[in-house]
């Protein structure tokens, strides 16, 4: 029995002991973190930028015809009529429908027109000049950037 109060007497000691060496410590240490969420500096949005085929082309041939091109919108325009709008995509083959699986980087254009699609090959485009043909019919329409 006396080990046994011996024992709790030791043990009371020692926990006691270490409670106290243990001090809770109610100054937190405060460790600086680098903030990642917060944007220090203004995010830059860039405008996309346009692809060469965007942009307002004027025939070689018949200067009071112009296409514009923007986004995925081609607009016919000829002097004294009212503009076309119609949607177009630019794919390796000629599509039938503007929800085809397409490729922007392909040569060929179609647009979508409710008369019947038009599909051209892109033959030549440069910052100054485009040269499509015609799918279908052979001619090729040659156009100049508009300033």
């Amino acid at each position: 029995m006396t080990n046994k109060i011996l024992f709790s007497f030791v043990f009371i000691f020692v926990f006691s002991s270490l409670i106290v060496s243990c001090k809770l410590n109610s100054d937190k240490i405060e460790i600086q973190r680098k903030d990642t969420v917060q944007q220090k500096e203004p995010v830059k949005v860039s405008e996309p930028k346009p692809t060469p085929l965007e942009g307002s082309w004027i025939s070689a041939d018949d200067e009071k015809y112009l296409v514009q091109i923007k986004a995925n919108e081609w607009t016919d325009f000829y002097v004294g009529e009212r503009p076309e709008i119609f949607k177009f995509s630019i794919s390796d083959s000629c599509v039938s429908s503007p929800n085809e699986k397409t490729n922007n980087s392909g040569k060929y254009i179609t647009v979508f027109d409710k008369k019947g699609n038009r599909c051209y090959y892109i033959v030549n485009i440069d910052p100054l000049s485009l040269e499509l043909s015609y799918v279908g019919r052979g001619n090729t329409l040659k156009f100049k950037k508009r300033k």
